[in-house]
């Protein structure tokens, strides 16, 4: 049942324009022949609810005291699952607040809970480690991450490397299988991104230079 379920929110993030096809222009100018845009997902409420029970079932799997999506795309996830799964949820700023409280965290937390991240997608792990590092530095523990889409590029790796296990939905190999099944797209496309895949590998250094200052 649960297969049957992942099945169907793939075809539907394809029919809704999450999943796009084609030479596209995506993050530091890299070229992808798929690109998976989960902000589109705001505009469709159903969908939205149906990957956020997903992530809670990866959730209930990972100890946790209190969630945290990765600006932006993940925050209607992590607050659906706050909501339905009575979760406490904190928010990670873009930069640190300037005036007033100068946070870089908004809402309530204790050092050393156990925050659970919430990611949409995972290429070089470069976003996800961003937020990771920052809740560590205010005090929290974190070990895990439940994600959307994990594109096998080597974030995965990258993140186990510093200490956070991914668990996802979907791995990109997985994704395009389904879609190909249900006759979304080709077989041709199928092969494209496998090839994309294996010559478009991420590691430790792409992970810093993503990171670093501009």
């Amino acid at each position: 049942m649960q297969v049957c379920k992942l099945q169907e929110l793939a075809v539907q993030l394809f029919d809704a324009g999450a999943v796009r096809l084609g030479d596209i222009e995506a993050k530091l100018g890299r070229r992808t022949p798929i690109y998976f845009d989960l902000r589109v997902v705001v505009s469709h409420p159903s969908i939205m609810m149906a990957i956020a029970q997903q992530l809670q079932i990866l959730a209930t799997e990972i100890e946790h005291d209190i969630l945290c999506g990765v600006p932006y795309a993940a925050l209607p996830f992590a607050a659906v699952m706050s909501v339905h799964a009575n979760t406490p949820m904190i928010m990670k700023r873009k930069e640190t607040k300037m005036y007033a409280t100068k946070k870089i965290l908004e809402g309530v937390f204790d050092k050393n809970q156990n925050c659970l991240v919430v990611e949409d997608v995972v290429t070089s792990g470069g976003s996800l480690l961003e937020t990771v590092t920052t809740l560590r530095d205010e005090g929290l523990k974190v070990t895990h991450a439940v994600i959307v889409l994990d594109r096998e590029q080597g974030g995965a790796n990258v993140l186990s490397a510093n200490g956070v296990q991914v668990k996802s939905l979907f791995t990109m190999t997985e994704l395009v299988k389904i879609l190909r099944d249900a006759g979304r797209i080709s077989e041709e496309t199928v092969e494209i991104v496998s090839d994309h895949i294996r010559e478009c590998q991420f590691g430790m250094k792409d992970n810093l230079e993503q990171t670093a200052p501009l």
